[in-house]
């Protein structure tokens, strides 16, 4: 705005200024959290809204300031959201370089959904993976009046094999020695059948790094990779890689919570295995940990509620994408000591059990029982 609006100019130095501010107050730390308001900084963006106003309404300044304009609209949402703030609420600064960012981060959705479910005569939310009932009913504004229904799956129990091998240790600590095993379980899963498999990961970095062991120890399969940022015709590239009828081993490997984890539907034989390596928990960072205390001090449950329930919500919506319909046919293979433990068993839905614990030594057989079965 220099040289173009003197008020404007001023308002926005006035921000700017203030977010050094911040920078300053931050210190040494990265970040930080508190449910103090910036009302200042308020004051100063409604002040900047007032002035951008008056500028893009000026006919020499119509359709010329697109990045102003997109400013003008940012603030005006984070006013909004500033007028909602409450004890649910929480002001989280972050430094990242010389930049600052400050977020109105919800900790907790509840209340406003259940005012705007008070505006309808009834709502409804639908979605295979609700569970755990008690967490969903709470943190989307449920009551005591609230009904629950968990409907059984339609499809056959016996069209497919769920497997859990619980002696490979996915956690962070012990992933580096997790590698080569991993690879090992995706060429015994692979080599009873031709066909398509996804593996999903719980991160990019974890890929990567069992993706190099694996076609460098077997270097035969078709392995297709996703990246990040994948166009929009590289995507559908990558479900074209799952052909109908396939003659050969074309395995995909992907992360877990990503494009190719839910919303795909690979019928028939375009999908017959899908292994999952983890437990799908969030990286650790500052914002889940933020949730974290929030729900330890509501609930005592702040892990479940941050890390625990959507990380297995992602196991679920990936393993999802195996039987999709009636003639569907396939394995599921899940990998991580953790799955074995009650806290992750009482997880499961209703359509998982029975299952079956594997290990190297007997998995060829398992997998090859079931193959001759359908």
């Amino acid at each position: 705005m220099k040289g173009k609006n003197k008020e404007l100019y001023a308002s926005c130095d006035s921000i700017n200024k203030y977010f050094i501010d911040i920078r300053k107050r931050l210190g040494d730390s990265k970040n930080c959290s508190g449910h103090e308001e910036e009302k200042d900084l308020y004051h100063l963006l409604m002040s900047f809204t007032t002035k951008a106003e008056k500028h893009l309404s000026m006919k020499d300044n119509q359709n010329t300031e697109d990045e102003l304009l997109d400013a003008y609209f940012n603030v005006l949402n984070f006013l909004k959201i500033s007028e909602l703030y409450d004890d649910r609420y929480t002001t989280y600064i972050e430094k990242y370089g010389s930049n600052v960012k400050v977020k109105l981060f919800c900790l907790d959705p509840s209340l406003l959904l259940s005012q705007v479910l008070k505006k309808g005569k009834m709502g409804v939310f639908f979605s295979a993976t609700l569970l755990p009932k008690d967490y969903f009913l709470e943190i989307l504004g449920g009551d005591e009046n609230s009904k629950f229904l968990c409907l059984n799956s339609p499809f056959n129990k016996d069209n497919r094999s769920i497997l859990v091998a619980d002696n490979v240790q996915t956690r962070y600590s012990k992933r580096d020695s997790s590698y080569d095993q991993i690879a090992d379980y995706i060429n015994s899963t692979v080599l009873q059948k031709s066909g398509n498999y996804i593996v999903y990961f719980p991160s990019y970095k974890y890929m990567n790094e069992v993706y190099s062991r694996f076609i460098e120890e077997y270097p035969d399969y078709n392995v297709n990779v996703q990246s990040p940022k994948m166009t929009e015709s590289e995507k559908s590239e990558f479900i074209d890689f799952f052909e109908p009828d396939p003659k050969n081993h074309n395995i995909g490997f992907c992360v877990l919570g990503g494009v190719y984890s839910e919303g795909i539907d690979l019928t028939d034989d375009r999908l017959i295995g899908v292994i999952i390596v983890g437990v799908g928990l969030p990286q650790i960072c500052f914002e889940r940990d933020i949730i974290r205390e929030y729900y330890d001090k509501k609930n005592n449950r702040g892990f479940q509620y941050s890390y625990m329930y959507p990380g297995m919500n992602k196991v679920m919506q990936a393993a999802g994408r195996l039987i999709r319909s009636e003639t569907d046919r396939g394995i599921i293979l899940l990998l991580d000591e953790r799955f074995s433990h009650y806290n992750y068993q009482k997880l499961f839905p209703a359509e998982w059990l029975p299952h079956k614990k594997v290990h190297e030594g007997i998995l060829t057989k398992v997998l090859a029982d079931f193959w001759e079965t359908l």
